[in-house]
């Protein structure tokens, strides 16, 4: 039977739009089959690579750090077994109820609470955190034996820093801590964020942290896909570099035996700092500042009565006196206007000067030390006896900018960039200073303060030590230096008249070495045959009213402790050759003849004889010590 005309065109449409899907479903199977084909044959390895990104992963390994050490290879800054607790939050249900129960074993403070929820809330779940580090043997000991009833707590043995418990180098080592959000912004090394790693916060630590750190290993593991670990994998892993150890020039017997100098019977520890350096490397064989306190305090976590205690302190134990206190040089200052006055030309060190011990200037009195005067002196003698009125006289005439000169090339002024960090440059004024510092002008009154190291003139002992070395060494401009090996800068030469020089070192012995010197002493260093020069330094602390003078200016032993001179001597030896300058100030020591005097002496011949001057080892060869 034939089809009606509508049946035949319904069957043709049929047919085209069959014939249409057909066509578009084969072309859609064949860009599925392309795109399978480009996946699993020509990107298969890229695609595996990715694949096997997803299931490893690589677990760091922290290296060991470098330790730090005296010229002599002893440890100053080690490593030691460090017991601590860490804790997995996801596997910690009850945070809080878990830290409480720590606490009642081994004591958390609000800080340290406060530090562990900051890094539950920075870190994955399942990434370990710090609880609490440095725990002794026996409080370990007892958190194990309760590891059942805290739930996700882990404990490990890992690496802590320790530092002498002496803590006579806590102001040169500083201490090592976490890494804080600054740290992680500067530097890019992951080792940073890893919650137990430490790194240099102060001093040494600080300053050679990329010798001493290392660099991390890595081993591989296996994950799961919420990124955590499931297991070793046998692939060989890459072990950690450990930091290098980084040597000091310094004297850790020679340290030690300084801070016992500072030690009183009545009042502890006196307050102040003291430089011993090689004359002719720079090295510094003993920087000191006392009181001290302990480094590991630190390391550990200071509790709120360790930081009262060091905050309350009058004698500033956490304060680097040595490179950081500023104080008046006092008479030790002459050395910079004797040198002065002979360099300008203007002074005749032969003329002699009438000391009635006093000076007028304007409607004001400028007093010398000795009230009743030391009659006339040459310069020489002024320095020998300290003779205020000479020096008031021949820096009026020489003039403030020279003197400063002079005080500059001689190495005041100047923040000396050891490793140590936190040094001041001290002052050295000059009329332009005092206008562009206090807005007011120059006056003859500041030149003559300044003159005996008073009014607006301040120095540090590292300042004071590396004067007197470079008037020891009277050629070379030294320069301190305490981190043994890398690039050594030639030093610069100073460019004085030797004559000069000569004759300022003189004027130094006689101070030490002759009857009437302000520090003259017999046999004064206890080494036959060695002589040393010198120069006491008394710094005024108090203005002394003319009522006072009058009725007898107040000794220094009945006034309150803030209220005394400060005491300051600098030295060098042996005089004919020499080998070690000192620079000592104790803070409201009383006169420099004194309590300075005697520790630099001490000091002075204990390093000469621990060179092997004086025994029968004979010195110590530079290639040794190096």
């Amino acid at each position: 039977m034939a089809l009606a005309p509508t049946q035949k065109t319904d069957k043709n449409t049929i047919t085209r739009r069959t014939a249409m899907l057909g066509a578009g479903g084969l072309s859609v199977f064949g860009v599925l089959g392309a795109r399978l084909y480009q996946l699993q044959v020509l990107q298969a390895e890229n695609y595996q690579a990715l694949s096997e990104d997803n299931r490893f992963n690589f677990s760091m390994l922290l290296p060991e750090r470098g330790e730090i050490r005296d010229r002599f290879g002893l440890p100053l800054a080690r490593n030691r077994q460090n017991f601590r607790l860490v804790m997995i939050p996801e596997r910690t249900p009850e945070i809080e109820k878990t830290l409480d129960r720590v606490d009642q074993i081994s004591a958390l403070s609000s800080r340290q609470r406060d530090r562990i929820q900051k890094d539950i809330r920075q870190n994955p779940k399942f990434v370990p955190i710090l609880v609490k580090d440095n725990i002794d043997w026996a409080t370990f000991s007892a958190l194990n034996m309760r590891l059942h009833a805290l739930p996700g707590i882990v404990s490990e043995a890992g690496q802590g820093r320790a530092y002498p418990e002496s803590g006579v180098f806590s102001h040169i080592l500083g201490y090592v801590g976490r890494a804080g959000d600054s740290d992680i912004a500067r530097d890019e090394d992951p080792l940073l964020k890893q919650p137990t790693f430490r790194i240099g916060k102060t001093g040494v630590e600080a300053s050679q942290e990329k010798t001493l750190r290392g660099s991390s290993g890595r081993l591989k593991v296996e994950v799961n896909a919420r990124g955590r670990i499931v297991r070793e994998w046998p692939d060989p892993k890459t072990e950690a570099v450990s930091g290098q150890d980084v040597w000091l020039t310094l004297d850790a017997g020679l340290q030690e035996f300084a801070a016992k100098q500072f030690a009183t019977e009545d009042e502890g520890d006196d307050s102040g700092g003291i430089c011993v350096i090689d004359v002719m490397t720079g090295e510094l064989r003993t920087l000191l500042s006392m009181p001290t306190f302990d480094a590991n305090l630190f390391v550990s976590g200071l509790t709120q009565a360790d930081m009262d205690a060091l905050n309350s302190d009058p004698k500033r134990p956490q304060y680097n006196k040595a490179i950081a206190g500023g104080y008046p040089p006092a008479s030790t200052f002459k050395m910079v206007v004797m040198l002065a006055a002979l360099e300008s030309g203007l002074i005749d060190p032969n003329d002699k000067i009438l000391c009635l011990g006093k000076v007028r200037l304007g409607n004001r009195n400028f007093h010398c030390w000795k009230r009743q005067g030391h009659g006339r002196v040459d310069m020489r003698d002024a320095l020998k006896q300290s003779c205020d009125t000479y020096f008031y006289d021949i820096a009026q005439v020489v003039g403030m900018e020279k003197i400063a000169n002079v005080a500059r090339r001689l190495g005041l002024g100047e923040s000396y960039e050891i490793g140590v960090g936190g040094g001041i440059s001290g002052i050295v004024p000059t009329p332009d200073w005092k206008q562009a510092r206090l807005g007011t002008g120059w006056r003859t009154g500041d030149t003559l303060n300044a003159s005996i190291g008073q009014g607006f003139v301040l120095a540090t002992p590292i300042q004071l030590a590396v004067m007197t070395a470079r008037l020891a060494n009277m050629t070379e401009a030294v320069s301190p230096r305490l981190v043994i090996g890398g690039d050594i800068t030639p030093f610069g030469k100073m460019d004085f008249n030797p004559a000069h020089l000569a004759y300022v070192r003189d004027a130094m012995w006689s101070v030490t070495s002759e009857e009437g010197g302000t520090a003259f002493r017999y046999d004064s260093l206890g080494i036959e045959g060695v002589e040393m020069a010198g120069k006491t330094g008394t710094g005024q602390v108090r203005g002394i009213s003319q009522s006072e003078r009058n009725a007898g200016v107040r000794k220094n032993s009945k006034l309150p402790w803030k209220l005394r001179d400060h005491s300051i001597f600098v030295g060098f030896a042996p005089y004919d050759k020499p080998r070690f300058a000192v620079g000592t100030i104790v803070e409201h020591g009383g006169s420099g003849a004194k309590r300075a005097a005697n520790i630099t002496r001490a000091v002075l011949a204990e390093a000469l004889r621990r060179d092997g001057l004086g025994t029968a080892e004979g010195p110590v060869s530079q290639e040794a010590l190096n």
